[in-house]
């Protein structure tokens, strides 16, 4: 995904369908997700939202997600935006009547038809047009558009975070077992304590959640105490090492560590050191 040209903490991109390697990951910006062509499963925290073309995600960055494609074209158009950086190039107040509903009530799946998926299209069309431009009205223009989007989709979003269709039974299983992950990432499990706790058999269990998530259950539950491990981090700099890495169900601290650094790229003390930093700088801005 492109970054824009003048390094601004704003990203979109249109209408591409490369993929990605999955993952579950999170990040510090807010994300608008524009579903325009193929299939989709699409997790969010421990719900399971089985995406068609029109639908249109509005979510936290922090929250873990991640997106299972289908096997034929996954188009889709993706932005991500800081609100506090748009807070203070916008009006403040006009910006937080747009966003207040959309930030308040977390995450929103809204599934546009008709002449509501068509102005969000055209909508998006053209601010791809302004972001293309390497000039500073063209972008400011490109967050005013953004901002008449946000108004123009705050009516639609629904207030809870439920999934807007029937899930298969299939589906309904996998949701099970996320939130039975969920509720107990941070101790010890393994398949026979997961087919005693749900009713289901263990084989069973693992078959039905690789093809819905498209990852493994113990890589899943790998990638939840990481990020968890990440969020805490960023909360408190001053907090351990080794408590965080009991805290999220790690019993050793070099294994801990290890697989910190595969996934992030630094280790547990660096990236509390960044955080920290990241977090003055901020501070500082205000």
């Amino acid at each position: 995904m492109l970054a824009h040209p003048m390094m601004l903490p704003v990203r979109f991109a249109y209408r591409f369908d490369t993929r990605w390697g999955m993952n579950f990951h999170t990040h510090r910006e807010y994300e608008l997700y524009y579903f325009h062509q193929g299939r989709c499963t699409y997790i969010i925290g421990s719900h399971i939202h089985v995406l068609s073309p029109g639908d249109l995600i509005l979510m936290n960055g922090m929250t873990l997600h991640s997106a299972n494609p289908g096997p034929h074209h996954y188009l889709r158009t993706n932005m991500h935006f800081d609100p506090s950086y748009l807070r203070e190039v916008l009006n403040d107040s006009i910006f937080t009547s747009a966003f207040e509903t959309i930030g308040q009530l977390g995450n929103h799946i809204i599934h546009l038809e008709g002449e509501s998926r068509t102005e969000v299209e055209q909508h998006l069309h053209k601010m791809n047009g302004l972001y293309q431009q390497n000039d500073a009205v063209s972008f400011r223009r490109f967050l005013l558009a953004l901002l008449d989007l946000l108004y123009y989709i705050q009516p639609f979003c629904p207030t809870t975070g439920q999934s807007i269709r029937k899930m298969t039974e299939k589906e309904l299983h996998v949701q099970r077992m996320l939130t039975y992950l969920e509720e107990h990432y941070s101790e010890e499990l393994h398949m026979e304590l997961l087919e005693s706790a749900l009713f289901l058999n263990k084989t069973y269990m693992a078959k039905i959640f690789k093809e819905v998530t498209g990852m493994t259950i113990f890589i899943y539950l790998k990638n939840r105490r990481l990020n968890q491990a990440k969020i805490l981090f960023m909360m408190d700099n001053k907090v351990s090492v080794s408590d965080i890495c009991y805290t999220v169900g790690y019993k050793h601290l070099s294994h801990f560590s290890r697989l910190f650094k595969q996934k992030f790229g630094c280790t547990p003390e660096q990236f509390q050191r960044i955080a920290h930093h990241h977090k003055l700088s901020t501070n500082s801005e205000k």
